[in-house]
């Protein structure tokens, strides 16, 4: 169980930090920039996978698989290629601000849940598996982030949305689905 805690811990330590990095260039390089960007990862993550998927060794790649991604992973990379194909989604059909709050809720509200939920003692209704604390978690550090480009009542309302969405088991990754609900969401719901 240890083992299983500490995996965990370092790779949502790595996806908050990677969403950190992912967030700051966006704002250095601007809308236009940042979906070219965005897309080029996901071009690059496709063309890694197909080599994986034939067998090819790459070493750098295959030591970050092998330290990051969840051993239940349907393909290499999966997180990493939902996390991409979400932004990008995200970043195609909503304003430059709102993609960026998105990008970041998934990123922070997502790792922080998972970090704290680890600990947590309160196990939700509707889930089990996951804990009330790891959803507090993920409101507050969503809309913590998210706010530094939305307006504070915006950021907690989204962020309280997505939160409890991603608590709910469905069958999609959340790097893909949280994206794809915030865009409906600010779509149906115009705040």
């Amino acid at each position: 169980m240890k083992d299983a805690r500490r995996f965990e811990v370092a790779r949502q330590a790595f996806h908050i930090l990677f969403g950190g990095f992912l967030m700051a260039g966006s704002l250095a390089l601007g809308p236009k920039h940042t979906l070219l960007g965005y897309f080029v990862a996901l071009l690059v993550g496709l063309f890694i996978l197909h080599l994986k998927m034939r067998g090819h060794e790459l070493p750098l790649i295959d030591s970050v698989l092998k330290r990051f991604e969840r051993k239940d992973a349907a393909f290499p990379g999966q997180g990493a290629l939902m996390y991409f194909a979400g932004a990008l989604f995200v970043l195609s059909f909503t304003p430059f601000s709102f993609a960026l709050a998105a990008i970041a809720i998934v990123a922070f509200g997502d790792g922080f849940a998972t970090l704290v939920g680890l600990y947590g003692k309160w196990p939700l209704p509707w889930n089990p598996r996951k804990r009330a604390e790891g959803l507090l978690a993920f409101i507050f550090s969503a809309a913590a982030i998210s706010s530094l480009v939305l307006p504070i009542g915006h950021a907690i309302a989204y962020s309280v949305v997505l939160g409890i969405l991603e608590t709910v088991d469905l069958p999609a990754d959340d790097n893909l689905l949280l994206p794809l609900a915030a865009t409906i969401l600010y779509y149906a719901v115009p705040l």
